[in-house]
């Protein structure tokens, strides 16, 4: 019987991401050791976590819930998102928000877990009528969505 807990970035997922993060300015929501895999594009890089973990390279770190993040924050421009918490249909509007015309969507946790098909079920939802959408999976268990604004 397969758990439900979440695992931690494999290097597959760690490689997923360097694959895909060609990308000029990212937000992750749950930092961790994918946080190193983004910054390495030379992005900008935005992480949001409830619990604070020391980072040894330049990213934009916010200790706090997400909505406390969009209701304080206005930034914009975002191409690309890394999932690795769980979020809710605020999270999907504001993400859409604040995505530029074309924005990519990686979701962890996306094969045998629960937080990672939920969190990519709540976008594709709200995502539906407003994107032209092309999805993937790779690395160990991660989801790509790959979006353009209609």
């Amino acid at each position: 019987m397969e758990s439900n807990k979440p695992v931690h970035v494999s290097d597959e997922d760690f490689d997923f991401l360097l694959l895909h993060n060609n990308v000029s300015k990212v937000l992750e929501i749950g930092t961790g050791k994918s946080t190193r895999a983004l910054v390495q594009s030379g992005a900008e890089v935005h992480t949001i976590d409830r619990v604070y973990r020391p980072l040894d390279f330049q990213a934009e770190q916010y200790i706090m819930e997400s909505k406390e993040f969009w209701e304080t924050f206005p930034y914009r421009g975002f191409d690309l998102y890394f999932i690795d918490a769980s979020i809710g249909t605020g999270d999907a509007e504001e993400i859409f928000k604040r995505a530029s015309n074309k924005f990519k969507i990686i979701f962890h946790d996306y094969r045998r877990y629960d937080k990672g098909v939920h969190n990519h079920k709540i976008m594709i939802k709200y995502l539906f009528d407003k994107c032209h959408i092309d999805e993937s999976t790779g690395g160990e268990c991660c989801s790509l969505l790959e979006c353009e604004k209609l």
